[in-house]
């Protein structure tokens, strides 16, 4: 297998996994400090999609004026349910 992988050792992971059970002992951030640093994760998250959204955006409009000055017309209106996403 390509990612060194093999349907038994696979088998044999997939066992262990099951037999020990890590997410009956996954509990996420308890302190105070380690809360915070996950709340700056999720912010980091949200923030870098939000930027791609808007980069998607000009991205379209831009074609959308191409298009115009080449004297098609857009076989759809994505900028309209682009707007609609937000």
């Amino acid at each position: 297998m390509a990612n060194g992988w093999t349907p038994e050792r696979k088998a044999r992971q997939s066992a262990l996994i099951r037999a020990w059970r890590p997410w009956e002992r996954s509990t996420g951030p308890v302190t105070e400090k380690g809360k915070a640093e996950s709340s700056k994760n999720r912010q980091k998250a949200l923030d870098a999609a939000r930027q791609e959204i808007e980069d998607a955006r000009k991205a379209l409009a831009q074609a959308e004026r191409n298009l115009e000055r080449l004297g098609e017309k857009p076989r759809h209106d994505l900028m309209a349910t682009l707007k609609r996403m937000r």
